[in-house]
């Protein structure tokens, strides 16, 4: 197939970046649908009525996953310095009555599931010594291909990617297997749920279900070291902060977690993915030493327009209006950083542990792609794992629910300035950029 064609399955990001004015974006609105308005009126009833609904305050927080969990032993104490920078930050303000409820009950599910964790790993202290070996990370801008990606990768059939419902509860919440599955399911569907009645673009932008492999980076939430915080709910200062730490203890407790993860389970090599890892690469490296990094290349305009797009949707549920203009600003500075700390660690440990995915090359050949990163990473040839590709991607594709329409401009994103500015990246990658054109 010629290498600038799309192959006919291949859909993700389905989305286009039209030259202004072209309209209707997919995303209009920078102030919530109906239902998040709702919403917000009755968390703002609550909040009157019992104040500490909303309580930021990392007691009351601690308290509250105490009550909700029976339990009362989370480990070292190292996750409070981050959760109180990121509560203080949510305190001081910008916060809609609706987004102050979320970040609340966010922080409240983060610590419960740290009590949760170090009482299971207690209870099942074999959990530690269960390896992780060769796991591979797909890594890469946002709607840069990633999704569907790691989706083929983890189609072998000794390979495991996370499923959404997983990251959300990782240790088990009750002692009969099926029952425990049936209670963390069903509250990732009601979570599911309520986003997209709260943002049913995000059906188009990016379609999550219970059981869709997603991003990992729910599993940083242990420890309130997930970069998602800034990047997906506007927690800049907190963002800041967190890109001067170092993750070598997060990273350790998040192989903790897949250690319990993958307990009970038969033997399999994780396939994570995550754009948040290009930022930490040191500290993933240094945990992981045998991983094998896929790293996957896009004109890095379009993913800002596109992930510009994506983040707006919780940035008006939570802060009640989007301002374009500066999340356009500050997302291109922290895409900028993460490549920059990305090649900067590369250029320092050896490209042995990388492998470069260029996404017209993927667009044009996803079987292919995947062929030649399974034999690089040392996994043998599966005639089942070639016929369970090609079946996805013929028969199983579930998220062409419509087409992603963005545009830089939406955003005031510069594109001669981004060009400028990404071009030690655009040309160490050889990456084509329609943007500029």
């Amino acid at each position: 197939m010629n290498a600038s064609a799309p192959h006919p399955a291949f859909q993700p990001p389905v989305e286009t970046a039209p030259a202004a004015p072209q309209l209707p974006y997919t995303v209009q609105r920078d102030e919530p649908h109906l239902f998040a308005r709702v919403a917000d009126r009755v968390a703002a009833s609550a909040l009157r009525v019992r104040p500490g609904l909303g309580n930021l305050d990392l007691g009351s927080v601690l308290d509250a996953a105490r009550a909700r969990t029976g339990l009362v032993d989370w480990g070292d104490g190292g996750f409070q310095v981050p959760l109180t920078r990121l509560l203080e930050e949510a305190a001081s303000g910008g916060l809609s009555p609706l987004g102050r409820c979320i970040t609340q009950q966010v922080a409240v599910s983060a610590v419960s599931n740290r009590l949760s964790l170090y009482d299971y790993v207690r209870r099942h202290p074999e959990v530690r010594s269960i390896p992780i070996e060769r796991p591979i990370f797909v890594v890469g801008f946002p709607r840069s291909g990633t999704t569907l990606l790691q989706n083929l990768l983890a189609l072998d059939p000794d390979s495991r990617a996370l499923r959404f419902w997983e990251l959300l509860a990782p240790t088990p919440t009750h002692a009969d297997p099926t029952r425990d599955r049936w209670i963390r399911r069903t509250r990732a569907r009601v979570l599911v749920g309520a986003a997209y009645l709260m943002s049913p673009e995000q059906r188009v932008i990016h379609e999550v279900g219970v059981d869709t492999a997603e991003e990992c980076w729910p599993l940083f939430q242990t420890r309130a070291s997930a970069l998602n915080n800034d990047l997906m709910s506007g927690f800049t200062g907190y963002g800041d902060w967190l890109l001067e730490q170092d993750m070598v203890p997060a990273y350790r407790e998040y192989r903790l977690q897949l250690q319990v993860l993958a307990h009970g389970q038969r033997d399999s090599r994780f396939v994570l993915k995550c754009p948040e890892h290009l930022w930490f690469l040191d500290a993933l490296l240094e945990v992981f030493p045998d991983a094998r990094i896929v790293w996957t290349h896009r004109d890095p305009v379009e993913c800002i327009a596109s992930y510009c797009s994506m983040a707006s949707l919780q940035i008006r549920n939570m802060r009640g209006r989007v301002d374009r203009p500066r999340l356009g600003a500050h997302l291109s500075s922290r895409f900028l950083s993460g490549v920059e700390r990305a090649m900067a660690v590369r250029d320092r440990i050896g490209g042995d542990r990388f492998y470069d995915v260029p996404f017209e090359r993927f667009a044009a050949d996803p079987a292919g792609t995947v062929r030649e990163i399974e034999a690089w990473s040392g996994a043998p040839p599966s005639a089942v794992r070639e016929a369970r590709v090609e079946a996805y991607l013929h028969d199983q594709r579930g998220d062409g629910q419509g087409k992603h329409i963005y545009g830089a401009e939406r955003f005031s994103l510069d594109v001669a300035d981004l060009m400028r500015r990404f071009r030690p990246y655009i040309d160490r990658y050889e990456i084509p950029c329609h943007s500029a054109a």
